[in-house]
């Protein structure tokens, strides 16, 4: 049964998909509205500087390898995050 979740991403790594036996399939939209106010995906240690960045407003679709996590952090201030896995 899928999870979904609204989570609140700050200036240091939050996690957003937790690591987990299977593979995992993970929908993810950045609510921040108009703006910049991208968020930065990546693992346990991702930054700014070497994070995917998700726009405002922008969703992603992608696979989480097994015994693997998602996190993300943003500049300043926080970002809402919908997920759905």
């Amino acid at each position: 049964m899928p999870n979904s979740a609204q989570i609140s991403v700050g200036t240091t790594a939050t996690l957003l998909v937790a690591a987990s036996i299977f593979h995992q399939t993970a929908y993810l939209h950045n609510l921040a509205g108009g703006g910049n106010h991208p968020i930065f995906l990546g693992g346990p240690n991702v930054t700014t500087a070497n994070g995917y960045k998700l726009n405002s407003g922008a969703s992603l679709t992608l696979m989480v390898e097994n015994y693997d996590a998602l996190y993300a952090i943003c500049a300043t201030g926080t970002v809402d995050v919908s997920v759905l896995i």
